[in-house]
Formats: C-alpha cells, sequence, structure tokens
C-alpha cells in the first residue's frame, strides 16, 4: 500500500510535517548552482541598511529575494508535496533565499506569526512555510527543529539579531527534527514553535529556501503570489492595464 502524504489541513496553523520527495532533486540543484553563480554579486548590492543587516543574518539581499527563478522549484513540485500543502496553493513573493554559515545565523526560538505580526498590515493572518534544501546531502547540514507541543501565539521579542524569538524551550519539551534527503521539505503552520538546529557533526553551511504559502481568501489586496495551480503569478484583484 502506498503511503498518503501527510496534509496540514484543518489545523495547519499547529502543525508541521516532513513531505519525503517533495520536489524533483535534479531541480533544486540546479537552483544551488544558479544561487551560488549569482549570490556574491546580488548580495553586494545590498543598499539598505535593512538589506545588509539580512545579509549580516544569512539572509538574502532583495535583488537575490526578487529573483523569480526561485519559483523553478514548484514547477518541478510532487504530487506529495501538493497534497501536504491542500488548499494552501498560493505561495508570497518573494521568497526567503537563506545561506547559514555559522552558528550566528542560528534563528532562535519562535513562530512564525511574530514576524508577520512586525509587517503590520503587510502580513498574512495566517499561513504555512515550506522549508526547501538546496544542498545534496542536506541530512548533514543544519536543520529546523520543532517543538512536538502546539503552542496558541505567543508574545516575541527582538533576539540575537533577530526581530522576533521567543524565550528558550523548557528543558523536558519534547523536541523533533528530521533526517531530509536530497527533494525532501519540511512544511508547518505559523503557530509551530521551531529553530534552527545544528545536529551533532553537521556540517557548518546550508543553503535553503523558504516559502509562505496561504489559502486564496488569506491574500492580501495588491500583493503578488505565485498560483500552484496555474504555475503562474496573480494578485487577488488582477491588475487591470489600460490603453
Amino acid at each position: 500500500m502506498t503511503r498518503r502524504p501527510p496534509s496540514l489541513d484543518g489545523d495547519a496553523r499547529s502543525r508541521f510535517a516532513h513531505v519525503r520527495g517533495a520536489f524533483d532533486a535534479g531541480a533544486l540543484r540546479e537552483l544551488r548552482l544558479y544561487l551560488e553563480r549569482v549570490r556574491d554579486e546580488r548580495q553586494a548590492g545590498a543598499a539598505t541598511d535593512r538589506e545588509r543587516r539580512a545579509v549580516a543574518r544569512g539572509e538574502a539581499s532583495d535583488a537575490l529575494r526578487l529573483d523569480a527563478r526561485w519559483f523553478d522549484a514548484f514547477r518541478a513540485a510532487t504530487r506529495a508535496l501538493h497534497a501536504a500543502l491542500g488548499s494552501h496553493v498560493w505561495v508570497v513573493y518573494p521568497p526567503q533565499v537563506r545561506t547559514v554559515r555559522s552558528v550566528e545565523h542560528a534563528v532562535p526560538w519562535h513562530q512564525d506569526v511574530g514576524y508577520q505580526r512586525l509587517l503590520g498590515a503587510r502580513g498574512h493572518a495566517r499561513h504555512v512555510t515550506c522549508f526547501v534544501p538546496l544542498d545534496d546531502d542536506p541530512a548533514r547540514r543544519p536543520t529546523v527543529e520543532f517543538l512536538c507541543t502546539p503552542m496558541p501565539e505567543a508574545a516575541h521579542a527582538p533576539q540575537g539579531g533577530f526581530g522576533a524569538g521567543l524565550a528558550l524551550a523548557p528543558s523536558d519539551a519534547e523536541r523533533t527534527r528530521f533526517a531530509l534527503a536530497p527533494g525532501d521539505a519540511l512544511v508547518f503552520g505559523d503557530l509551530v514553535v521551531h529553530r534552527t538546529c545544528f545536529p551533532p557533526d553537521a556540517l557548518p553551511e546550508r543553503r535553503s529556501l523558504e516559502f509562505r504559502l496561504v489559502r486564496p481568501d488569506d491574500a492580501l489586496e495588491g500583493k503578488d503570489y505565485f498560483d500552484l495551480t496555474r504555475a503562474a503569478f496573480t494578485r487577488r484583484t488582477p491588475i487591470l492595464e489600460t490603453a
């Protein structure tokens, strides 16, 4: 019997899933090679203090994030990923492009909703995240660690150079991480508590993409999305062209 992929529909905000074979591994390798070719040039163009602080945290400059090439990943997505995402079929543009090189780039315990709240009216009321490692050996790289116990939305505060973080989890709190293979992804809701994790003997560097996905009804006016059902960019209210 074929195992049915996990789905985050239902109480999606508090659930997480390891989706095996979510993407074609060869397509992700091409994106990693592309990232390695263009990263230094695009990062050097970081023009604002906000961008420079992001680059210092292992994140990407605007020029790197705004490249539509990252959405090629979804053109190589499998039925397993679509099943896991359920009705979350609009991908927020732009994604996060991250290169972790040291523990200073490790994101502290947080819920993604904490970062959405920092955006004010530009933040989504709810969403899910799709974490996509790009390395050929993701099981030997920094990864994402989750708290297993669901939590309501918590108050966040700046921590370690990051805009939103939570106090350390209780020492007896159950935690989990997954041994990822090329093409795998992690999908989780915006209330799931998680952080960057360096497994024992892990290599220090990791390249990854992080996509936020929403249900069409949760999309914001005037914002761009990539519609998985049509493999095309879209908006909640289409832009009307004038002669």
